[in-house]
């Protein structure tokens, strides 16, 4: 009998664990990753990110150079940058430019982003749609804020 009941404990355990494990399934594994991801050469520029002596940098700076501040952090031999849009990944976080200002005052020498990282993306779950839109997991996203997760954005071609 208290065999019976060990074998009983083990299956209830083997199903609680398959269940958990099923529910661990996010909605962006199912998408298909339409941007094309370039990294960014030293001393050039993709799309507002810019590689200056092995470090990114995101802005656009008319004769005035980037201060350590503007510096992305990001990881260069990871870094890719999604053609035709501001995000860019790395191993370590999804980057989006956040709460753009105005460089210099008044004459606008340029702009540069207070926040890069973009919150709540998880950069090996990051599906770039198009048009702006890109998912993460549960969350979608449109030119960098968090919207409502909207089934109709995604083309049912665009499914994997």
């Amino acid at each position: 009998m208290a065999e019976r009941g060990q074998a009983m404990k083990k299956l209830i355990s083997a199903l609680i664990v398959s269940l958990l494990l099923a529910g661990c399934s996010y909605r962006s594994d199912d998408i298909k990753d339409n941007g094309v991801w370039v990294p960014v050469p030293i001393e050039e520029s993709v799309m507002g990110y810019n590689n200056i002596g092995g470090k990114i940098y995101w802005g656009y700076i008319v004769g005035v150079d980037f201060t350590e501040n503007e510096n992305v952090c990001a990881d260069i031999e990871t870094f890719r940058v999604c053609k035709g849009s501001e995000y860019a990944k790395d191993k370590h976080h999804v980057y989006y430019p956040q709460d753009e200002v105005c460089f210099d005052g008044l004459d606008c020498g340029g702009i540069i982003a207070e926040k890069m990282i973009l919150k709540g993306a998880n950069p090996r779950r990051f599906r770039y749609i198009k048009d702006g839109y890109a998912v993460s997991g549960n969350q979608m996203y449109l030119n960098g804020k968090k919207i409502e997760w909207n089934d109709s954005i995604i083309q049912k071609g665009d499914k994997r």
